[in-house]
């Protein structure tokens, strides 16, 4: 039976709740660069490359500074302890820093999102397909994933940018039906919304056509200061009418279009003339439905859309791609820093808040618990910065977004610092100053790095975390795939929301696994907490292969919760153990360094997850998949998307199984290192470490 905690260990639920704050901060930064880069692309057209770069070598470098900031903070001797200041900077830094990041000058937008209602001819999100508040938009979401039979409904919106967009001149603009990803289907085309920076455009020439000419040609054109109105009318088309849907223009005969601006949009439309050539002309614009939902159109023949518009508003070009790629570089490196200054001695300072066994345990809970509304919280991002019911293009919702972080960032990044206090001696800092002081340089810190490694039982729990952390990642796409092409049969929409669902239900599922075993815990010890954890998280790897049934859709919901207590326990006790670890280390070293052992653990999952996200890209590529053949995917490519997604997780949990049963840190034994360490600081000297828990 588990001893109780004695009353000076306790650590207040307040003060659990304000190292937890901490978590959030740390998961909202986190979750901010990783899912806000998306506008990179959107926004500024930059090439998917040079995303991918900025993506990548930032973390090389935040690789190499987590073991330095920790080592650095461990030896930091000030009136306020080892790692306040850090977090007190450190919050104020990365907030204001990851504000900046994102206030590049964006090039003018024109926005074309195309919709397809679906043979039951009607949008799924409502009754149209108009753009909505954020709230609105939650509430259509979720309820759009609990209606899975009904998704039928596909849509894609493309940006045309400067040098396309010109001022004071017609500009064709014909966009490949292609380059509209999502809209899978095309046979129920209903919708064209328009939207962007403009708020004033004339229109004329829309229609779909066919060609087999597959190059692309910008538009040439001049901006011309002055004219408010067009004074000539848009080129003639030269397309065969054979070849044309055509919804306005002279040059041919158009079909129904039921509004040209719907009652729930904002925009006014107008009929006018260029040259005696009727237009339309849109003012106040912030986005307009093109509405022919009462007679779609069977698009499938169709090769492009084109649009002539015109416009009095000056259009600029923003900057080069080589300049927001510098930018954004230069500008994550400090941010970066900036974040890891924070992150790293947050991480270190929880650690050393409580010596007790089990307090460890529920601190670790609580924080995970309130870090994780963080990953609540980030997948409207992007609902956010790309709704234009709220902003005229996505650069605009990034800067916004960017300001409610880092608001956020400084106000609650700052309370750990100003409540939380530390509890142990500075004996690092006091090692530093006996072997004069940090500058003793690079010697010190891998000497300090390589007995991290050494140390035992600290490998076991890096092992077992990129074991059940990285097989999860790795496969983290597939679950997507099975549900598109084994439980949907191909629909892209349905199986995108059983997604949705599924993974609804895990986020939820995910906070009542933390409690469990938080309470698991303290009751059975850490290590057997962690193979029951672990070994339900095995149970619902393995029901994927017999839920995840075309028959039976929503069976796939049934693995949620059991794969939830994977993460959700790892995440609970990793922090606990490790902090077990420290107190033996301090035995065999005579230093506290929790900074140290934090940042090797952290750049363990860094570096696993980007290793673990470029293996599940080759084997994604060795199933087979090709995403051309739609629900015509090989029997073979199917089971092995099964298999991967399933089996992988499953194998590597037990693996790490394996590696936890070494484990030798136990609640008798930590109490005998606890007591160790008390006699050690109380009388100055040194015992042996218990039988068979020496870090070596």
């Amino acid at each position: 039976m588990s001893r109780r905690t004695a009353p000076e260990d306790r650590i207040s639920f307040s003060h659990k709740i304000a190292y937890g704050v901490g978590a959030f901060v740390n998961n909202l930064l986190a979750q901010g660069i990783g899912g806000m880069t998306v506008v990179l692309t959107l926004a500024l057209g930059m090439d998917f490359r040079l995303v991918g770069l900025l993506g990548m070598l930032p973390r090389f470098f935040d690789a190499i500074t987590d073991p330095l900031v920790g080592f650095i903070s461990d030896r930091t001797r000030s009136r306020w302890g080892r790692r306040r200041p850090y977090l007190f900077v450190g919050a104020i830094a990365s907030g204001a820093l990851f504000a900046l990041l994102w206030q590049m000058p964006a090039p003018t937008q024109f926005r074309l999102k195309l919709v397809d209602y679906g043979p039951d001819g009607v949008y799924s999100g409502g009754v149209t397909g108009e753009p909505v508040g954020i709230l609105e938009a939650v509430g259509e979401s979720l309820r759009e994933i609990v209606t899975v039979e009904v998704m039928d409904d596909v849509e894609d919106e493309v940006t045309i940018l400067p040098p396309t967009l010109v001022t004071g001149g017609w500009v064709g603009v014909d966009v490949p039906l292609s380059d509209f990803d999502e809209l899978t289907t095309r046979e129920h085309l209903s919708q064209i919304l328009i939207s962007g920076d403009l708020t004033e455009v004339y229109v004329d020439n829309v229609y779909l056509y066919r060609t087999d000419d597959t190059s692309r040609v910008v538009p040439a054109g001049e901006d011309r200061d002055g004219p408010t109105a067009p004074a000539e009318a848009a080129p003639a088309p030269t397309v065969p009418a054979a070849d044309v849907i055509s919804f306005f223009s002279d040059a041919y005969d158009d079909v129904r279009v039921d509004f040209w601006s719907t009652d729930w949009d904002e925009a006014d439309v107008a009929d006018a003339e260029a040259a005696g050539d009727p237009i339309k002309h849109y003012t106040n614009l912030r986005f307009a439905g093109i509405d022919f939902g009462e007679q779609p159109v069977d698009a499938r023949a169709m090769t492009h859309v084109h649009m002539d518009i015109w416009t009095p508003e000056a259009t600029g070009e923003g900057r080069s791609q080589a300049y927001y790629f510098w930018y954004f570089l230069l500008g994550s490196l400090v941010f970066f820093l900036a974040y890891t200054i924070f992150a790293t001695p947050w991480v270190a300072l929880g650690y050393e808040l409580t010596p007790d066994f089990h307090e460890r345990t529920r601190l670790m809970g609580v924080q995970n618990f309130v870090g994780n509304i963080a990953f609540v919280i980030a997948p409207w991002f992007l609902v956010v910065m790309t709704n234009p019911a709220w902003f005229r293009n996505q650069m605009a919702g990034a800067r916004f977004l960017a300001l409610a972080i880092c608001i956020a960032v400084i106000v609650l990044g700052v309370l750990p610092a100003i409540f939380l206090r530390e509890r142990v001696p500075n004996t690092a800092a006091a090692a530093a100053d006996r072997e004069g002081g940090i500058g003793q340089g690079a010697s010190e810190f891998f000497g300090g790095l390589w007995k991290t490694v050494r140390t035992g039982p600290f490998l076991l729990l890096c092992v077992a975390t990129f074991l059940i952390f990285n097989s999860f990642i790795m496969i983290s796409a597939f679950q997507f795939w099975v549900f598109v092409y084994h439980v949907s049969g191909g629909n892209v929409a349905d199986g995108a929301s059983l997604a949705g669902l599924v993974g609804t239900l895990g986020i939820v599922a995910g906070f009542a696994v933390i409690a469990i075993v938080t309470w698991l815990g303290t009751k059975v010890g850490k290590r057997n907490a962690f193979f029951v954890s672990t070994g339900i998280s095995m149970v619902g790897y393995a029901l994927k292969w017999f839920c995840y049934d075309p028959a039976y859709p929503m069976l796939a919901l049934l693995p949620a919760p059991f794969l939830a207590f994977g993460l959700g326990g790892l995440f609970t006790l990793m922090g606990s153990m490790i902090a077990d670890v420290v107190d033996l280390d301090e035995l065999s070293t005579g230093e506290r360094r929790e900074g140290m052992f934090g940042s090797v653990y952290w750049w363990v999952v860094k570096v696993g997850q980007s290793i673990a996200l470029g293996a599940g890209g080759f084997l994604l590529a060795s199933t087979g998949l090709d995403i051309g053949l739609g629900a015509n995917q090989a029997a073979e490519t199917i089971v092995l998307l099964r298999a991967y997604d399933a089996f992988i997780p499953f194998i590597a949990s037990a693996i790490a199984i394996l590696a936890i049963w070494k484990y030798p840190i136990t609640e008798k034994t930590a109490l005998e290192v606890r007591a160790e360490l008390e006699r050690r600081r109380g009388a100055g000297t040194v015992r042996r470490l218990p039988p068979g828990v020496r870090g070596e």
